[in-house]
């Protein structure tokens, strides 16, 4: 089992400029176990966000420099794209607006990444094989963790169903959940993000003429080494040579597979293991 945590810190300045208030946003990662039809009606969901996700990049990019309609000018379309496209109408309409975010928050991060030199390209249309998720913003979601089972939680999720999860870590008690995404894993596998807000109790740090030196501990970044500590500790970087060796192997088996063949999936999927065990193992 695999978590990922994501730290964004937020402060909130008063007038005089001195930090008011600290905000933390952090991201669990769960492993989920939907029924089938739960999964089969996900993959549905998930196909028709693709469908508005590349209908509203298409408008986009069809639009000429200088006359590239907004977020805002995009989303108040989706009414009539409901009603012009039926099964658009069957999904929660909080994830239909996130999908048309998605292409914003990319073009953000293509201007950042161009301001800094990068050569960038444009998005693309996608296929199937690269949109694999849902992004509830906000609503439409549900997490029970007192289901008297150890580890045990359920997800409800909007016009979905419930769905298992593997709470291996408890969520900020304290904290409220603003966001859920759940994605379909290469490998076949079912994951929920949950993002949480929540604000930290941090200890007060002592004044430094109160540190004493046998208190204190150096860090210094190393080649060989990840780190080196004053008290002879050294971490060493990750070894990668086994992952590396198991990717190498499968993607050798899968090329000589029929592709498309029951074979070929089989192979496809133990290769999309690897990756993702290299990835949690990071």
């Amino acid at each position: 089992m695999d978590e990922c945590d994501n730290h964004q810190t937020q402060q909130l300045y008063s007038s005089d400029s001195r930090p008011k208030i600290i905000v933390v946003e952090q991201t669990y990662k769960y492993r989920v176990y939907p029924t089938d039809n739960v999964a089969n009606e996900a993959r549905r969901h998930i196909n028709i966000f693709r469908e508005v996700y590349n209908h509203a990049l298409g408008l986009y990019d069809s639009a000429p420099v200088g006359e590239k309609p907004t977020y805002t000018h995009l989303q108040n379309n989706l009414p009539a794209w409901k009603h012009e496209w039926n099964s658009w109408a069957t999904v929660n309409s909080k994830c239909l607006q996130m999908a048309v975010r998605r292409i914003f928050s990319s073009l953000s991060l293509l201007r950042a990444l161009k301001s800094k030199g990068y050569t960038v390209g444009k998005l693309k249309w996608k296929p199937p094989r690269e949109y694999r998720s849902i992004v509830f913003n906000q609503s439409g979601f549900d997490v029970y963790r007192n289901t008297g089972r150890i580890e045990h939680a359920t997800l409800e999720l909007s016009k979905l169903g419930v769905m298992d999860v593997d709470y291996h870590r408890p969520l900020t008690e304290d904290g409220s959940i603003k966001e859920v995404r759940l994605k379909e894993e290469k490998s076949g596998k079912w994951h929920a993000s949950i993002v949480v807000d929540y604000d930290p109790e941090y200890v007060e740090k002592p004044p430094v003429e109160g540190i004493a030196f046998e208190d204190t501990v150096g860090i210094d970044l190393g080649i060989l080494k990840f780190t080196h500590d004053s008290h002879g500790i050294a971490v060493t970087p990750l070894d990668e040579s086994e992952d590396r060796e198991r990717i190498e192997k499968r993607h050798r088996a899968l090329s000589r597979k029929k592709h498309g063949s029951k074979n070929w999936e089989k192979a496809r999927v133990k290769l999309a293991e690897a990756y993702e065990h290299l990835s949690n193992k990071r």
